[in-house]
Formats: C-alpha cells, structure tokens, sequence
C-alpha cells in the first residue's frame, strides 16, 4: 500500500490552524479533540503537536519573514496558502530532524488541491527560504524586525511586559513562553508517591526529576504518549502545572473540612483540594457550564478521590452555599501566564479584555468572601502576571474588606516563588513554571 502523499501529521495540522485563524477557535481544545478520532503513531502525533504549537508560537516572525519574500501583501494571499507557507518556514528553521527536499515536497504536494499556481508559489518561496535564511544566524536589527515581531508577541503585550519589567527582562519573559513546555504530573498521594513514579517514568526510559518548587510534581523533559497513558489510566498523576500545584498547597486544606471551589472545571485543582481532605470532610464544587463540571467528576473518579464532593451547576457571581472553611477562587483571567502551553491565547486576547475580566474577577470575589466563614480562608488565584488581575484586585479587596488579613504564603510555600506575601511564579524566572498569582486571606 502506497505511503500518503502528504503525511497525517501535516494535513490535520493545516486544518487546525486554518480553523483558529477562521473561528477563533482553541488550540488545546481542537488538539484533544482531534487527537481522540484519529489513531496516530507516536511520531505522526508529536509532529501534529510540534507544528500546530509551533506555528502560533512564532506566528508574527514567520510572517515577517515570509513578507520579505514574496512580491506581494501576505495578507492579499488566500489564508490556506498562508498557513502552510508559515508550517513551511516553521520547519525549515525550527525543525533540525526533517530534512528540507522532505519539508518543500510534502508542503507542494498539501497545496496542489488549491491549484498549479499554488503549489508553485510554495515551492520557489520556500526554497529562498532555504537560501536566504536555513542555517544562518538571523539578526533582528539586520532584518528590520522589532521586539514584538521578532518574539513573536502582540504590539500591546510586548509594550507592556516592556513598561513593567525593562526591554531586557521583557525579552526573557517572551523567549520562556516560546520554549517548548515539559509535561508536569501532580503525583496522586493515594495512588503512589513522587518517588514510585519517578522510578517506573525512568525505568521506562523517561526523563524526568522532582520539581525544586513542589515535591508532589514531577517534571517530564521525554515522555512517550503511551507512558502517560499508562500513568493517567492507573490514577497515579494528573497533568497539572507546578503552579497550579502550589496553588492548593497554600490553601493548606485539611481532613475534615468544609471547602468550597467557585470556578472548578476542568478539575485539576479540585481533586487536588479533595485529595488533601482524604476521606473526610466535603468539597462544594461550582461551575457554569454543565459540560465541564461533569469532567471534574469523571477526574475524580479516574483518581479514586474518596472525600465526598458536590456538584453544583452554578454563576460564582451569585451561588449561595453555607459558609465553608476555606473557599477557592480561581477566577478566569487573561491567561497571559500560560502561553507556553496555550500559544494561540497571545492571538486570541486583546487588550481590552483585561478590564471586563477584572470585573467579573471582583465580582466573583465579592460573592466568594461572603461564602467564608469567620476564622476561615479565601485563596484567591489566577494563571495570569498581570498587575491589574493580581495586586490590584487585592489591594481593592483589603481596602473594602477590612476584616480579612493577608497571611504570608512563604508559611506553606518556598521563599522563591512568593513575592510581598502572595505566590507569584514567572516563567522565565521560575524554571517549568506557568506565570499565576495567588494569595491567602484569612477573615477574622
């Protein structure tokens, strides 16, 4: 039987991405989803993978670097021509293992349904990309290339990131949210510990170690698919960042108490919480969306979690709940601490978006201080770096709040990661880390 022209990997990744720039649609949603209905070998799913990531990772710089090779306006060529000529570039200068007649063959022969005219424009501009840019050190200043296009960032999240940390640090930021990310598994305490795992990942030719930031997290730099299978079918882990690990682990929950998780799907942080309460006490667990409240109980059962946990359907704005002892408020955020493994978010926000999400941040956390009891916790936290979302929300909290106290997080947390009292990891500061915020507040 005949090989394919144009490999699995290669197609699907050019129909997802025209789906993002058409739609707007998810990334990491399209990615699972897709990932489900077709039965890809391990290779051809690392490819798919590589090259929808990779792409919109670096978007803006190779459409730079396409534009100064073709005589007219990117954006006057028909978008499915874009897209492969930027999976074209994307592999000739990121992807050392595929050699270059491979990448132009298969990127004329995924072209050649949009006509003769088309498959020839691919194949002469990306052979003068081989010449005018493979294996050459390319400088920005030489090219004409600013910050935001040459990191690949929106105008306003490189202005930004420039105004708040310097153009230097800036930079650092923006190249640590381009690395491609490790996978991150939350050991499930009932299951296994962080030292069985690591032995059975190494044993199974993996390479992973122990997080420096969180000893139930182990950090996996080469995990086959079929290994993480292997460990999500058993229950032992979960992929959940370090961050969103050390999130739980200042709330400090323990066995027998009350809790209550106002945002919870997907469910990560949820049976993290519940795995912390044992078999005792109740975890109160509130989501809008019918959907995917129901993933954090089919999460919870994949883990065995043994405390009790309630369902409810619910607005965190609104939802009335008997006071509980600790009450969690991962409210939704700009997610600007998560490119790494959701690049397209760079694409997708806007500026503007920042203000509406603090609005329904503060009012999420207006409802969320009503549901604590008094001598209880309020954790508020976000996967976000930015100023307005974090400190500011809870500076305006303490002033209107009089009768909750900041409790200092480096109690249950290393030095490292904290900063004034609050978690606050970021990426290129906190190695394997997503950027997110947290803090602790105690009512009195």
């Amino acid at each position: 039987m005949n090989a394919p022209a144009v490999s699995p990997a290669r197609r699907i990744a050019w129909e997802l991405l025209l789906r993002i720039e058409r739609d707007r649609a998810y990334a990491d949603r399209l990615l699972e989803s897709t990932l489900r209905r077709h039965r890809l070998e391990e290779r051809e799913r690392a490819l798919l993978t590589e090259l929808l990531h990779g792409v919109l990772r670096w978007k803006r710089r190779l459409e730079f670097l396409l534009q100064r090779l073709l005589q007219n306006e990117l954006r006057y060529y028909p978008l499915p021509l874009r897209v492969a000529l930027a999976m074209g570039v994307y592999q000739l200068l990121f992807l050392e293992r595929i050699p270059p007649y491979a990448v132009v063959h298969q990127m004329v022969e995924l072209v050649k349904p949009l006509g003769t005219g088309a498959a020839r424009l691919v194949n002469a501009v990306l052979r003068q990309a081989l010449r005018e840019y493979a294996g050459k050190e390319l400088q920005p200043e030489a090219l004409g290339a600013d910050i935001a296009t040459w990191y690949s960032y929106p105008d306003w999240i490189a202005r930004r990131w420039c105004r708040r940390f310097g153009c230097e640090e800036a930079i650092a930021l923006m190249q640590a949210q381009n690395q491609r990310p490790p996978t991150t598994l939350r050991v499930n305490p009932q299951r296994s510990s962080p030292e069985e795992l690591l032995r059975w990942l190494t044993a199974k030719g993996a390479t992973a170690g122990i997080s420096p930031y969180c000893a139930q997290c182990i950090v996996a730099e080469q995990l086959l698919h079929e290994q993480l299978q292997e460990v999500l079918q058993r229950g032992w882990a979960s992929v959940q960042d370090v961050s969103a690990v050390l999130i739980v682990q200042l709330a400090d929950v323990q066995p027998g108490m009350r809790v209550i998780d106002l945002c919870a799907a997907p469910g990560g942080k949820s049976c993290a919480l519940a795995e912390r309460l044992g078999g005792e006490g109740v975890l109160e667990v509130v989501d809008v969306h019918p959907g995917r409240l129901r993933l954090v109980e089919q999460e919870a059962r994949r883990l065995g979690v043994a405390a009790p946990m309630r369902f409810h359907v619910a607005d965190a704005r609104t939802v009335s709940l008997a006071p509980a002892d600790c009450v969690l408020a991962d409210v939704p955020c700009s997610g600007l601490g998560t490119i790494a493994k959701k690049p397209d978010i760079k694409w997708h926000r806007r500026e503007e978006d920042i203000s509406a999400l603090v609005q329904l941040q503060w009012e999420i956390l207006q409802n969320a201080a009503r549901l604590v009891r008094p001598g209880g916790v309020l954790l508020y936290s976000t996967c976000t770096i930015e100023p307005e979302e974090n400190e500011q929300q809870v500076e305006r909290f303490l002033r209107e709040h009089p009768e909750f106290t900041v409790e200092p997080a480096t109690q249950w947390l290393p030095e490292v990661v904290c900063r004034d009292g609050m978690l606050q990891t970021l990426p290129h500061r906190h190695a394997h880390c997503d950027g997110a915020f947290a803090v602790r507040l105690r009512r009195q």
